[in-house]
Formats: C-alpha cells, structure tokens, sequence
C-alpha cells in the first residue's frame, strides 16, 4: 500500500474575492503562504519519502515549504493543474450563478454532466490526475508520497481511489480539510 497524503492549495487573493481560478495561475496572498509554512510543520513529523504539486503557483509553493521542511525536492506536474473552468475563469461564483444559472445549478448538483462553457469536464481531469497517482504510486510503491494540489483535484482524486462517484464532489468540497490521508494500492 502506498500512503498518500492529500493537501490542498493555499490561499489566494481570487479566493478571498470568490473568483474562480481554474487553471489561471494565482499567486499564494500573504496569508496563503502563512497557511503554507503551518501546513509545512504540521505535516514535520509524518514521514514523507516525495512532494508531488501541481505546476500552478499556489500549490507549489505550498509544496516548496512542506519539502524544504523534509529537505525533499518538490517535483511539479501539469497533470495535477486545477480544473480548467473555462468562461468561468476569473468571474465571481454570484456572476456565475447569474450569467449561467442552470449550467451552474446542474453542475453542483452532478458535477459529471456538466462542464463549464469552454472548460474542462470532471471525466477528462479524472482521467489525467488518476494516471498521474498511479505512476506516483508505482515509483513510490509501499511509500508515503504528498501531493499539494487543488479541491477539486484532491477530491476527485479521493472519488477515484475509494471508488466512489464523482458526483460526490460538491460534498467532499463542503468538508475539505486542509490535508488528509489515504492509502491506495500501489
């Protein structure tokens, strides 16, 4: 078994906005970074053998204080990015509701049936994210590997491993705590 620990990105300023990031690049803010030195000695004394993160910056450099604390090498991959959210990109979750109101309803009702105008659908990323742990997993095999990415990619990457539907995200999303840990076959 290989044990994963799951942690999320830190804080920006599009989240203290409600604006959605996806897969534009947002710098961690003064208190992501905060967040990101505590997440850093929290995890101090759980044994990490690698530090996987996304290539977008408030993963990253996230994923650089928990390595420099293990003194590990982060390694970044593009297959951890955030969901891309296409026309929703950059717009505040009260324009979204407004500008798509049933798209949006419908997608936090089934997260599988919709995709945003332009944007990624949650199958596609499953796809991509899932291959991407299970060659984490097999280079790590029996290991304790953390992975720093994004909500949603942490919970689909929970939907994937403990078989459940992916339309389970926006609950997983209401419960999301900043790091967690799972074991997985591999």
């Amino acid at each position: 078994m290989t044990r994963l620990i799951l942690v999320r990105d830190g804080l920006t300023d599009w989240n203290a906005a409600s604006r959605v990031q996806g897969s534009i690049d947002v710098p961690l803010n003064k208190d992501g970074l905060r967040q990101a030195k505590k997440l850093a000695m929290e995890l101090a004394n759980i044994d990490i053998d690698a530090v996987y993160s996304s290539a977008m910056a408030r993963s990253s450099e996230v994923a650089k204080e928990i390595a420099a604390v293990k003194k590990l090498k982060p390694k970044k991959l593009k297959a951890l990015n955030d969901l891309g959210q296409g026309l929703w990109q950059g717009l505040i979750i009260e324009d979204i509701k407004k500008r798509y109101p049933k798209q949006y309803a419908a997608w936090q009702e089934s997260p599988l049936s919709v995709t945003p105008p332009e944007g990624e659908g949650v199958a596609d990323a499953e796809k991509r994210v899932s291959a991407a742990v299970d060659k984490i997993a097999e280079r790590h095999k029996g290991g304790n590997v953390c992975i720093v990415s994004h909500r949603i990619i942490k919970a689909i990457i929970k939907c994937h491993y403990l078989k459940m539907n992916a339309n389970e995200i926006p609950v997983m999303l209401k419960k999301d705590p900043d790091w967690e840990e799972m074991e997985i076959d591999g």
